[in-house]
């Protein structure tokens, strides 16, 4: 019986200090799943990483649990995307719970898509965004070679004592990021049409470096009204537009309707899936699928 007692008191201490270990890490935060993808790939295991939009939930209306907004107190660096509606509603109150906590936005040099510059390019990209700004940085590989550096930048000026591993895991990223990026090209190379259809407009830096064209069904953060869906399908057989991407929040309906009119497939696609690269690379095979 005593040995029994001893065991289970070892392995209680054990787990103790297992926890103690793990929190010993210090804390980042970072808005969505993709962050921690790139965050992971720069800084390695060194840190505990927190994504506050949980899976499932929607960057443009999550609200904070109080639970969040206090571990926010262990928080040392906050990697902010830069343009959500979670962080354009909640920036001012995340900030507040630590004061010592520092921000970094890491859409800082990425060429932003405004809202008015893509009306007045033609209308084929237009959407709601929040603070007239396409928040969806991530969504291209162009756009996060730029995002990579800032992770980095933001990350050895806070903890130098790690820079050389962080340079050293950036360069070795940049070599996944342009090699993705060279297979995207390469995919796309001759392609005679270029258009596709998206139900929200998330895929607008991803269509502008690339060189393709994004029709949105939404307007404004809207359904689609009878007449713009008259356009839609006008558009799609005249162009034999193929591929709807649609993502799992957004109501299939209305793209059930224009798929049925232009003979299109639907493709559902998840710009928050935590696993980036790979969904880079099914997005860009349905395109090319629908394009050929």
């Amino acid at each position: 019986m005593k040995i029994a007692v001893l065991t289970f008191v070892a392995l209680l201490l054990t787990g103790c200090i297992s926890r103690e270990q793990t929190d010993s890490k210090p804390e980042l935060a970072v808005t969505i799943l993709p962050q921690e993808y790139f965050v992971s790939k720069i800084a390695g295991d060194l840190f505990n990483i927190n994504v506050l939009v949980p899976p499932g939930a929607s960057p443009a209306t999550y609200e904070p649990t109080p639970a969040q907004l206090a571990s926010l107190s262990r928080t040392d660096l906050y990697l902010m995307m830069g343009h959500t509606g979670f962080e354009m509603a909640w920036m001012e109150k995340l900030a507040a719970a630590n004061k010592k906590m520092t921000l970094k936005n890491l859409s800082e040099g990425v060429d932003l898509i405004m809202e008015d510059a893509m009306h007045e390019a033609g209308g084929h990209q237009h959407g709601h965004h929040h603070g007239g700004v396409d928040p969806h940085t991530w969504l291209s590989p162009v756009s996060v070679k730029i995002i990579a550096e800032n992770i980095y930048e933001a990350l050895a000026e806070s903890y130098p004592e790690h820079k050389d591993q962080f340079l050293s895991n950036l360069e070795n990223f940049m070599i996944e990021i342009d090699s993705l990026n060279l297979y995207i090209t390469n995919e796309f190379s001759g392609l005679a049409s270029r258009g596709f259809f998206t139900y929200h407009p998330s895929l607008s830096y991803f269509a502008r470096d690339y060189g393709l064209e994004q029709h949105p069904l939404e307007l404004g953060g809207k359904t689609p009204s009878s007449a713009h869906m008259k356009h839609l399908i006008d558009l799609g057989i005249e162009e034999r537009i193929g591929v709807i991407f649609l993502q799992l929040q957004f109501d299939q309906k209305n793209a059930a309707v224009l798929a049925k009119e232009i003979g299109a497939e639907i493709v559902q696609i998840n710009p928050l899936d935590p696993d980036w690269y790979n969904q880079m690379i099914y997005i860009t095979d349905k395109i090319k699928q629908n394009l050929q």
